[in-house]
């Protein structure tokens, strides 16, 4: 779908970026959609235009969107940005959940709750917007990640994912399938929650997903929970506000029990059928500091361990290399971002610059290379060589925004 660009001119220290600044900012055309007034083939119908990942990914997805408004507001897409929270609130009200994405199969499950943050994101100062958008953050919370059935864990108080399978129905042309639960393999079932992670897939969770409180989860909806509360105070809301405070608070206090190692000096998820934390070295445990939940001496011995993940090109999503592209040695755009804005929240510019550097210099050697953004890339060798099922797709909506955004808050980009 054409859109009317904005006319930016950026400027940048290094000429290389903002060569590659300038091209993202004119590609932003190419990926953005508008669904027909009804569902087709594979996609359900949206309301408002929505921008997609590219490659194979030519639908709306849930957690992308957080990264690639950060990149259309440096653009100045703003009312781009603000049409993708809309299409959540509409497939709130519709579904009654924000799925994994705008295809019909994936209904049954969401992605990593980042509502609220796009939310902090787009409202710039319509109360009345922001108004209604509260409301619906507060149904996603409680309906979705809150509902003891699915997300909750009553008796340990913090969040899991999950995958309604038991209520999924994909189309294949004209044929409906109807999934039951009680007759799908678990290792198919974890699988499924393992994508709602959207860390598809890792070591982390030993194949078991669905078994585990996993540390980046419960940072998000700490963060959901303290936005919840801004958001309060700006409309007036007080007495809800310090609901929200109370919860973040409990969230924290329960997060230092079953997700913090004191003797690691380290956040890890915790398998709660075995009763005990999966010691595995992974960046998830850098959103606790992105979402301000850590304290100062956590965060202090969270960042003695970047070495572990710390590459040419940036860092690797594990220390581990197990074949799953979630892993060393591969380094993704969001995951970078949460990392650095989390460092900069505590303090450690330093690293953070080193951090953003060394992603910016890998993505620029590919694109003056290739031509291309990528979703993911081999942060030991620069290159594309990734692991996984599939290759690292061309695009690329979370790697450009990530791009724009990182030159510009560490980087010495302006864009006038």
């Amino acid at each position: 779908m054409p859109i009317e660009l904005p006319d930016i001119t950026v400027i940048c220290p290094d000429p290389a970026v903002e060569h590659v600044f300038s091209s993202i900012h004119q590609r932003w055309e190419q990926l953005v959609k508008t669904s027909p007034p009804y569902s087709k083939g594979e996609l359900f119908s949206l309301p408002f235009p929505y921008v997609v990942p590219g490659g194979v990914y030519q639908q709306l997805f849930y957690w992308d969107s957080y990264f690639i408004i950060l990149g259309l507001n440096i653009s100045r897409l703003h009312e781009l940005a603000r049409s993708i929270v809309n299409n959540f609130f509409y497939e709130l009200k519709t579904f009654g959940i924000i799925p994994n994405s705008s295809e019909l199969a994936h209904l049954s499950r969401s992605q990593p709750p980042l509502l609220t943050s796009m939310i902090e994101e787009v409202w710039r100062g319509d109360k009345e917007w922001l108004r209604s958008a509260y409301e619906w953050a507060k149904i996603e919370y409680k309906e979705v990640w809150m509902d003891e059935t699915t997300h909750y864990h009553p008796q340990i108080g913090l969040n899991k994912y999950y995958d309604r399978l038991e209520s999924m129905l994909r189309v294949k042309g004209e044929a409906y399938l109807h999934f039951d639960e009680m007759y799908i393999p678990p290792a198919f079932w974890h699988e499924r929650v393992e994508a709602e992670s959207g860390w598809d897939y890792t070591g982390r969770f030993h194949r078991q997903c669905g078994y585990f409180i996993p540390v980046d989860l419960n940072a998000l909806l700490y963060k959901y929970e303290t936005d919840l509360a801004a958001f309060a105070r700006l409309l007036a809301l007080n007495g809800e506000a310090e609901q929200w405070e109370q919860a973040a608070k409990r969230r924290k206090d329960l997060m230092n029990q079953y997700l913090w190692n004191e003797p690691f000096g380290m956040y890890f998820d915790f398998h709660f059928l075995n009763g005990r934390q999966h010691c595995y070295y992974s960046l998830a445990a850098f959103y606790p500091l992105w979402a301000r939940a850590a304290s100062k001496q956590q965060a202090a011995k969270v960042v003695r361990h970047l070495p572990l993940f710390l590459q040419p090109g940036g860092l690797a999503a594990s220390n581990v290399q197990t074949g799953f592209q979630w892993d060393f040695p591969n380094g993704w755009a969001p995951l970078h971002w949460i990392v650095i804005k989390g460092l900069q929240n505590y303090g450690y510019d330093l690293e953070a610059q080193e951090i953003a550097r060394r992603w910016i210099r890998l993505c620029t050697k590919v694109y003056l290379e290739t031509g291309n953004m990528y979703e993911k890339y081999n942060v030991v060798d620069m290159s594309i060589r990734t692991v996984g099922r599939y290759p690292s797709q061309k695009g690329f909506g979370w790697t450009n925004a990530v791009y724009q955004k990182i030159a510009v808050d560490l980087l010495g980009c302006t864009v006038c």
